[in-house]
């Protein structure tokens, strides 16, 4: 009673506590500083012989500033606007300088004030240029402070009470120890995953500007306030816009998005998403693995595993694959779903929710990563095939058909669009497709390294990544070989394949998997077959069939413990246990590799890494040029006797108003990449003909065309809206997903209805 008291107690202070910082969530911006270009050249102090200006005399207190710079910069000329203190505590000013490019019209970023600063400074350095480019600067301090206080408050407060109540439920026995024991165990595998993390800089990998764009893109896109779903996001491309939401799924990136949104530096955004994506995975390994070994510790053995696979870990640390991080967590899903409609009697009790667990993996899977869809969809339709007996008894069947219906159902907004976009356009990704991956494979070297660092190449030895499923699995495997040899000579075949089919199964799948990551198959022979060469060549390279490969050697693990632990003797049990200690060590050791190697990169702002991170440039127009290098900031490109005035852009969204005084249809060329889908919404003005319209023919770098028929004028409004297949995909997933809770709670109220009268009779 003392303990419920107590805890009554604390979550009313803890009430208090946030009610405290409501205030401060609602305050007004108070402004700092405002400066125009002339007021700076005429206050600042200017280095000798430089375009360097500095504005001294700023006091800053405790929270989180905005800077917002509006130049007027010619072709040539450049402005870098940065805010500075010397002489503080370490870390107590946290910002990044911006450089501000030609014809980029307004600029704003955060800046983080840790302590209170008294001899704070601005400094402006012009290139080409002068104060008199400065149209404007301002400086405010915002309540994001307290936004962000909020949050993580309410994170501490809600990870405080389940530790409490946790606590609680041990002590009244609810809880098993076993569950104890995975609970501490899983909690310390994400702690050890996300160890080089626990600093107040950022590690950088192979495409990590690309991800943190597309967090940043998101972010800006929502800020601007453009139609939903997101189709294109802002800022990319010196604020043309980039298609990438279009074939590149981000629905789980709103959440580091609305960090961002409430005011959270990028990095932590960034690194508080990766840590709740890791945590998950341990989840969801562990939950998926459970319900088809049903034993905690055989389950908590495989889960382990696949937290601390080399692969895994090169994913989150080398690669910074977003995309295939977040795939891996739900693919353990899809492999639970699967194991269950085929093994269990399709006359048990609840047979028909085991399509669930696809359903949600095949749906998250899929708004992650569609590479990892196709790799995924390729292994369930073997599995079909190899066990097609159980395939097609009925129930089986209608799960598996009622399965795939719902998920395309439910992602069609997602989807389709995508498929249709990719069948009337040209880009960069079908060049890429055509590429032959063979080279691209892995030596059996690579598979074999067995202490796994940060490395250099996914190619030998020599500085060689992780692209392996570790020294722990591959004992394993050797074991489990060994192991069924000396079964096969020793039982009936009728027994062999009763107890030790899955094991078998998910083994050889391991293997081959392992087997297609290297370059020993003839990949170049396989890309020209028909739809499976698309495929093949859409991988890019043969070693992301170590997603596959992982998640199969995890769920082995799982069952080959479970075997061991029931039929086993010490020198199997013995190497459990240093399999278990050399996937451990193995993850230290790499992520000590890791904290030690790679350099630490401070990023507060995406401003401070540019527009033009997109990687291999997959979803750019043809026209737009590789990489979108040549793309720049400007203004709108009207031919002559056509003239614009009130010009206006927000995000994908522009205004201005045009006038046509030749005989002529005339041009303008829009600062928007030039995707089909965008709209024009001319209001009626003076015209002697037909209203604007978007042509077919794309401008300069594949920015978006405006044809302007004679003698119009009047104001054009241009923003992405999609085509009417979007609309329709939308709605049929809007209601499906509808249908489905309607259905879900039925089911619910139906049960407990059932539940009483059983009570009653």
């Amino acid at each position: 009673m003392a303990d419920k008291k107590r805890f009554g107690i604390l979550l009313i202070v803890e009430f208090l506590c946030l009610l405290l910082l409501l205030p401060g969530c609602f305050r007004q911006e108070k402004s700092v500083l405002s400066l125009s270009g002339e007021a700076l050249a005429e206050r600042a102090e200017r280095v000798e012989d430089s375009g360097e200006y500095l504005y001294r005399g700023l006091e800053l207190f405790p929270g989180v500033y905005e800077l917002h710079v509006r130049p007027q910069l010619g072709d040539e000329q450049r402005m870098y606007v940065e805010l500075k203190a010397d002489g503080t505590f370490y870390n107590s000013l946290r910002s990044n300088g911006i450089n501000i490019f030609p014809h980029q019209n307004q600029v704003h970023y955060n800046v983080y004030v840790l302590s209170h600063i008294s001899d704070a400074y601005l400094q402006c350095v012009f290139q080409n240029a002068g104060p008199e480019q400065l149209i404007q600067l301002d400086m405010v301090r915002t309540n994001k402070g307290c936004y962000m206080l909020l949050f993580l408050l309410l994170a501490f407060f809600g990870v405080i009470d389940f530790l409490i109540w946790f606590r609680r439920q041990c002590l009244a026995g609810k809880i098993a120890q076993k569950r104890q024991t995975v609970f501490w165990i899983l909690s310390a595998g994400v702690v050890l995953a996300f160890f080089p993390f626990w600093t107040d800089y950022l590690l950088t990998g192979a495409d990590w500007n690309f991800h943190l764009t597309r967090i940043a893109g998101l972010a800006d896109t929502i800020r601007n306030g453009t139609s939903f779903p997101i189709r294109v996001q802002s800022y990319w491309l010196s604020d043309h816009g980039y298609a990438v939401s279009m074939f590149y799924g981000d629905f789980f990136l709103f959440f580091p998005a609305f960090l961002l949104l409430i005011g959270f530096p990028l990095l932590s955004a960034y690194k508080i998403f990766l840590f709740v994506v890791l945590g998950v995975t341990a989840i969801v390994a562990y939950h998926s693995f459970k319900k088809c070994v049903r034993d905690e510790y055989a389950a908590l053995f495989g889960s382990i595993l696949y937290l601390l696979m080399p692969y895994h870990l090169m994913n989150v640390y080398n690669r910074s694959a977003l995309g295939e991080c977040l795939s891996m967590a739900f693919l353990p899903l899809v492999c639970c779903g699967m194991y269950l409609l085929y093994t269990e009697p399709v006359t048990s009790a609840g047979y028909n929710r085991h399509k669930w667990y696809i359903v949600l993996g095949m749906s998250a899977i899929l708004q992650s990563h569609m590479i990892s869809v196709e790799m995924t969809a390729v292994f369930m339709a073997l599995v079909c095939v190899l066990c097609w007996k159980r395939t097609f008894r009925k129930q089986t069947f209608l799960q598996l058909l009622e399965a795939t219906c719902i998920v395309l159902l439910l992602n069609m907004w997602y989807w389709l669009p995508l498929v249709y976009m990719m069948g009337h356009d040209v880009y960069h990704l079908q060049t890429i497709t055509h590429q032959t991956v063979q080279d691209r494979g892995l030596y059996l070297a690579a598979l074999l390294q067995l202490l796994p660092n940060m490395g250099g190449a996914q190619e030998g030895v020599m500085n060689c990544e992780p692209v392996q499923i570790g020294a722990g699995a591959l004992m394993l495997f050797a074991v489990a070989i060994l192991w069924k040899l000396f079964i096969l000579r020793s039982q009936s075949k009728a027994d062999r394949g009763q107890k030790h089919g899955t094991e078998t199964l998910l083994l050889c799948f391991g293997l081959v998997t392992l087997l297609m990551s290297t370059r020993y198959l003839p990949w170049d022979q396989i890309m020209l077959l028909p739809v499976v060469g698309y495929i093949v060549s859409s991988l890019q390279f043969p070693s992301r069939w170590m997603v596959l490969s992982s998640v199969f050697a995890s769920m082995f693990a799982a069952f080959f413990f479970a075997r061991v632990k029931k039929e086993g003797g010490k020198l199997l049990k013995l190497a459990m246990g240093l399999a278990a200690f050399l996937a451990v060590f193995s993850a230290i050791f790499y992520v000590n590799d890791v904290s030690a190697q790679k350099s630490p990169v401070w990023l507060y702002s995406v401003e401070n890494m540019g527009s033009n991170s997109v990687g291999n440039g997959e979803y750019l127009l043809e026209e737009a040029g590789a990489f979108g290098l040549d793309i720049s900031y400007h203004d709108p490109v009207a031919e002559e006797g056509l003239t614009y005035r009130d010009y206006e852009k927000k995000g994908t969204r522009v205004t201005l108003v045009l006038k046509n005084s030749s005989n002529h249809t005339l041009h303008v060329e829009i600062p928007l990449l030039g995707y089909k889908g965008y709209c024009l919404n001319a209001e009626d003005g003076e015209m002697t003909g037909s209203l604007p319209y978007i042509t077919d023919e794309r401008g300069s770098h594949g920015d978006l065309k405006i044809a302007v028929p004679a003698g119009y004028s009047g104001q054009v409004t241009v923003s992405y809206q999609g085509f009417p297949l979007f609309h329709v995909a939308e709605g049929i997933s809007l209601m499906s997903l509808i249908g489905l809770l309607i259905w879900g709670a039925v089911q619910i109220f139906a049960q407990i209805f059932v539940e009483r009268l059983r009570k009653k009779t």
